[in-house]
């Protein structure tokens, strides 16, 4: 007599459909880490290179960036958006030709930079674990971690000194600490106290701009105003005009088009306590500031009024120069021959290299890219404002445009981040 098996038929399917399960999630977790790639090698290498690069102003964050683009097109994590590609290409092409073409000195390294650093722009990263909502809760958890260092620091340079508030500064080797940033800068001269920058930082206006941010972005989506308090410690600690110059846009927007009470009890309250505590926090040191444009040898002035000094002498009476600018990598050059500093912002740099039409492609390029995300436009336009207020080459505003904005978006426009961030209404909700 024959007897017949009891054993449950097809037993290897559930094994098997585990195995695959747990390769999506291994394979959401990969897709994440090269996502968040940017903004983590932007925040926590940002003062960290190599000789003889450091000494050049280039971070070894700018190397973790070309690694997650170089993995995510091998992995198949990163894909190409060719409308994107083809504008790049647009760009690239018009300012490349114009060097060759014109019998003026340029600086092959500049355009090589300006080339490996904004292809990518061109790239998006599909799926639901790299969607912009998803980003924007890893940034603010990243922002509550910087927000507690940042004021951790500015208690531990009176508990033990800043030798051991700032250690990448004192213990690294100059050799490899990115240079041309004022990573040591005390809240007013003569005084014995810092500014804090997160101890990661290059210098606290980074901070601060990111702390601002991280206020937008929490007052859109999560609204937890405790928090909001916490990033606004932090950056007042900073003591940088550039976060507040950056609320003081994006504030009265998000007032205007949410209605959003919370931020308006907000700034109440933080004004009464700026006006109490303010003495014990040498907070009028920060206020102090605003008379810096006054003085052509201040950063303010340097930052946002140098460069048209810089136009008016160099620029303006060379027609030619003012269409097509004096060549990649010429700002610098010029910039030195002037009786006073001259910062090398963005719009500044743009225009006197590659003239009105260059700077012209150049920003519809990268506004372009960032006009594709879906978070809200307010968070665009405050992590747009971080690449005016610096360099164009300046690591810190590629890690949240590209981490945040751009690698989360594509041409179908991923309807999951923009349902999970909801509108805020009148009552906070």
């Amino acid at each position: 007599m024959t007897t017949m098996s009891t054993s449950p038929p097809f037993r290897s399917r559930p094994i098997a459909i585990a195995d695959i399960d747990g390769q999506h999630r291994q394979d959401g977790r990969l897709a994440a880490l090269l996502l968040y790639t940017p903004l983590l090698a932007t925040t926590f290498l940002a003062k960290l290179s190599v000789p003889p690069f450091a000494a050049q102003s280039l971070s070894i964050a700018y190397l973790f960036i070309g690694l997650a683009i170089g993995l995510g097109l091998v992995l198949g994590y990163l894909r190409i958006e060719i409308f994107r590609l083809s504008f790049f290409l647009l760009f690239i092409g018009y300012i490349g030709l114009l060097q060759v073409l014109r019998d003026e000195p340029f600086s092959p390294g500049s355009m090589l930079l300006l080339a490996t650093l904004y292809v990518a722009y061109a790239f998006y990263m599909p799926g639901r674990r790299t969607s912009t909502a998803r980003a924007l809760d890893f940034f603010l958890g990243l922002a509550i971690c910087l927000a507690l260092a940042g004021i951790v620091q500015y208690a531990v340079q009176f508990a033990f000194g800043q030798r051991y508030a700032f250690p990448i500064e004192n213990f690294v080797p100059n050799a490899f600490v990115v240079q041309g940033f004022h990573a040591l800068a005390p809240i007013a001269y003569g005084e014995t106290t810092y500014r804090v920058n997160g101890f990661f930082f290059a210098e606290p206006s980074f901070f601060s701009q990111f702390m601002a941010v991280a206020i937008v972005v929490e007052l859109l989506s999560r609204n937890r105003m405790p928090l909001v308090a916490l990033y606004g410690l932090a950056l007042l600690l900073s003591y940088s005009g550039t976060g507040v110059l950056m609320l003081a846009i994006c504030g009265p927007l998000i007032l205007i088009t949410r209605r959003h009470a919370g931020l308006l009890w907000m700034s109440l309250a933080g004004l009464v306590l700026f006006a109490a505590l303010g003495s014990y926090l040498d907070l009028d040191k920060l206020t102090g500031r605003v008379g810096e444009f006054d003085s052509v040898h201040s950063s303010a002035y340097a930052r946002f009024l140098g460069g048209f000094d810089l136009f008016e002498r160099y620029l303006w009476p060379e027609p030619m120069k003012v269409l097509f600018g004096f060549g990649a990598g010429q700002f610098p050059d010029y910039a030195i021959r002037m009786p006073f500093p001259v910062a090398e912002m963005t719009l500044f740099k743009m225009i006197f290299e590659y003239g009105i039409i260059g700077a012209a492609i150049y920003f519809a390029f990268v506004f372009y890219c960032i006009s594709r995300s879906t978070a809200p436009a307010i968070v665009r336009l405050a992590i747009a404002l971080t690449l005016l207020l610096n360099g164009p080459f300046v690591p810190f505003f590629h890690g949240l445009a590209l981490s945040l904005l751009v690698w989360t978006s594509n041409t179908e426009q991923s309807e999951a981040g923009a349902r999970a961030l909801k509108p805020v209404t009148a009552d906070g909700a």
